[in-house]
């Protein structure tokens, strides 16, 4: 009997989320199966292929990636309209989606709608990745990094302001070992082995760190902060989070919205420590958009910053410049979280996944396109609901009858038809092509 109930456990253990990272729009998990190995599922806008399913539908539930199956993937990360995954085995690293600026690190600015392997970086030993808005890089095992996709303002370190279609290894870190890097819409941060601070990119928020709002174009370290080493970082769309050894947080750069947490709606241009959580040690931390969120060392989740769809998470959709406690059941513990641009994701230590914010791409994954402003388990991957056992997989077609649409028939111009160009500030593309208007970069 003994050995029935271990056996029952570990199936249990086995069927869960281990990993989630959340994209401008959609959201990705990695799950842990006990007879496959791991496996991706992915669920929310699916307009540029980032959800990986082969397809440009959106998906309102969590859905397997079936040209995953079997690569043994260990790590997977959302930009803002791409994802990538990385199979530990296989020293593969995949990419997907919106292929602007060479973003998917192909070699082209196609936009791909399953995972294909990044075939420059194929054998390398990767520790990290990390996804801005159109740019990634990664953190090699020998602490090394290499950059790639948009690069207008130096986000790529490279020490130019042209787009990479391939990984380029960063110089500047040359005799340096980097630990973790963050991308932000613009900017890069990293901490390095030795608790240094780095920040390049666009600066205008005063988001580098370095005391002023100029851009940089190469990796320049930021002044040593109360003698404390850095050990965690993470980047919102024009803000940086930093984390020291000691636990105390930082932030810096772009406060309109008060995802800077300090009371106020100022910009810093400096790290300045969250004093509202100097009680806290943190753990975790993530930036979205305009919104902020730390984990604590005992479980605990505060959030802070935009709020307009719920995406802090409290009950309301107030702006908040300080940090406001998330209430989750049974005052469960959380393990992970992940900011997207509008919506937030979080792991509990009972290995349920929930989500709340932003839902109109069913980004959300509870099978409607409903906002919500505070956290909602997701049923198919909680261990309290179906524990992954009821997930279709990308290989079944959900909606029957649908047929797949290549992207220049999707947004080919009807002759005759006058599409409305919004302004240059709204628009992103590079403008290739010209079977695809600018107009299906606008983002809402």
């Amino acid at each position: 009997m003994e050995g029935e109930g271990s056996g029952r456990e570990s199936a249990a253990r086995a069927r869960e989320v281990v990993l989630i990272s959340a994209g401008a729009s959609h959201s990705v998990a990695l799950l842990s199966f006990v007879t496959t190995g791991n496996a991706v599922s992915s669920w929310g806008r699916g307009e540029d292929g980032q959800l990986g399913h082969g397809d440009a539908e959106d998906r309102l539930l969590p859905t397997l990636i079936s040209a995953l199956d079997d690569q043994d993937v260990v790590s997977v990360t959302c930009g803002a309209d791409h994802t990538t995954a990385y199979s530990e085995s296989g020293l593969q690293l995949y990419s997907w989606g919106w292929g602007d600026f060479g973003r998917l690190g192909h070699g082209n600015s196609s936009d791909v709608f399953t995972p294909q392997p990044v075939k420059a970086l194929q054998g390398v030993k990767i520790k990290q990745i990390a996804c801005g808005d159109s740019h990634c890089l990664a953190v090699t095992m020998d602490g090394g990094v290499q950059s790639w996709g948009r690069n207008q303002n130096g986000q790529l370190g490279l020490g130019s302001t042209e787009d990479s279609l391939l990984p380029q290894k960063i110089q500047a870190f040359e005799g340096v070992s980097v630990k973790m890097v963050a991308a932000g819409a613009e900017h890069t941060a990293a901490v390095t082995e030795d608790g240094d601070l780095y920040g390049w990119g666009w600066g205008r928020y005063g988001n580098l760190g370095l005391g002023d709002r100029n851009d940089r174009l190469v990796p320049e370290k930021v002044s040593e902060v109360d003698g404390q080493k850095m050990v965690l970082v993470a980047c919102g769309w024009r803000h940086t989070i930093t984390v020291s050894s000691s636990g105390n947080l930082y932030t810096y750069g772009w406060s309109k919205y008060g995802q800077l947490g300090h009371g106020d709606f100022e910009d810093h241009l400096v790290p300045h420590r969250l004093e509202a959580l100097r009680d806290n040690s943190i753990s975790q931390v993530s930036g979205g958009w305009r919104h902020s969120m730390a984990l604590t060392s005992d479980g605990k989740l505060y959030g802070w910053g935009w709020n307009k769809f719920g995406q802090v998470g409290v009950g309301d959709n107030v702006d908040h410049c300080s940090p406001m406690l998330v209430k989750f059941p049974d005052e469960q513990k959380l393990t992970h979280i992940s900011c997207g641009w509008r919506h937030t994701l979080a792991v509990t230590e009972r290995k349920n996944v929930f989500s709340w914010g932003r839902g109109t791409s069913g980004q959300l994954g509870h099978g409607d396109s409903v906002d919500r402003n505070t956290p909602k388990m997701i049923e198919v991957l909680s261990k309290d609901g179906s524990g992954c056992k009821q997930m279709e997989s990308s290989r079944t077609d959900p909606q029957p009858g649908k047929i797949w649409v290549s992207p220049s028939e999707r947004y080919a111009i009807v002759p005759d038809e006058t599409v409305p160009r919004p302004p240059p500030s709204l628009t992103r593309g590079n403008g290739n092509d010209a079977n695809v208007p600018d107009v299906k970069r606008v983002r809402i």
